[in-house]
């Protein structure tokens, strides 16, 4: 038998490349939405979506992007639902803002305020823009309303941080430190510091989120009356 009686081989399936193979980055997070952001290697983006590694590395060069991306599309779907009321006050609103902040960050793994967003994503500061209507209106100058919010945001996403630490197994150490601190001999002067850490009012917890952000929103009250307006 010569080489030209031989059959041919059928060709191998090849996984897609590229442009190639139809992705996008947003086809891609859409796919792997399910998946652990911490735990999530380039392989297992490949299987799911039946490409190869050079595929998936066309559209997002390392792991660090891809978890960005993830934290974007976790953040962006629970930022986005905020809805605040045209006749809401500048607390309601500031307050409606902080909250929603705090739940995309937790949504997000911790990642979401440090996202940078790009024009396509510029529809989540619609709710900001409006808050910032709403204080200008209530006499708030530009000063007070740029700190105001950004401080209510700062605290926001870190109260959110601080709860995601609290939800692992071995809980969050905050507290069990400070009592295995005050068990120290040079620390039985400190009744005071002992007697709220006992009663539980030194925690990550909801109620410590309501309390912190009350405080914050008082203390813009009262620079608002200060202004004089």
């Amino acid at each position: 038998m010569t080489a030209a009686d031989e059959t041919p081989s059928e060709p191998r399936t090849r996984r897609g490349r590229g442009n190639r193979a139809g992705l996008t980055q947003a086809r891609i997070v859409e796919a792997v939405r399910d998946l652990d952001p911490d735990t999530i290697t380039v392989q297992a983006v490949a299987d799911r979506l039946g490409v190869d590694r050079a595929t998936v590395h066309h559209h997002i060069s390392d792991l660090g992007t891809l978890r960005e991306l993830m934290a974007l599309d976790a953040f962006a779907a629970e930022f986005q639902p905020v809805e605040i009321a045209p006749d809401a006050t500048w607390r309601e609103a500031c307050r409606a803002l902080a909250y929603s902040m705090h739940d995309a960050v937790i949504a997000a793994n911790g990642h979401g305020a440090y996202i940078e967003l790009s024009s396509t994503d510029v529809v989540l500061l619609e709710p900001v823009e409006h808050t910032l209507r709403i204080m200008m209106a209530a006499g708030f100058d530009d000063e007070t309303a740029a700190r105001g919010l950004a401080t209510l945001a700062s605290f926001a996403a870190a109260a959110a941080r601080e709860q995601l630490v609290a939800r692992r197994s071995s809980g969050h150490p905050q507290v069990p430190e400070l009592l295995r601190a005050l068990d120290d001999p040079r620390g039985a002067g400190f009744t005071n510091l002992r007697r709220l850490a006992e009663a539980d009012l030194v925690g990550v917890d909801d109620a410590q989120l309501h309390t912190s952000i009350d405080l914050i929103l008082d203390g813009m009250a009262a620079r608002l009356a200060n202004s004089g307006r």
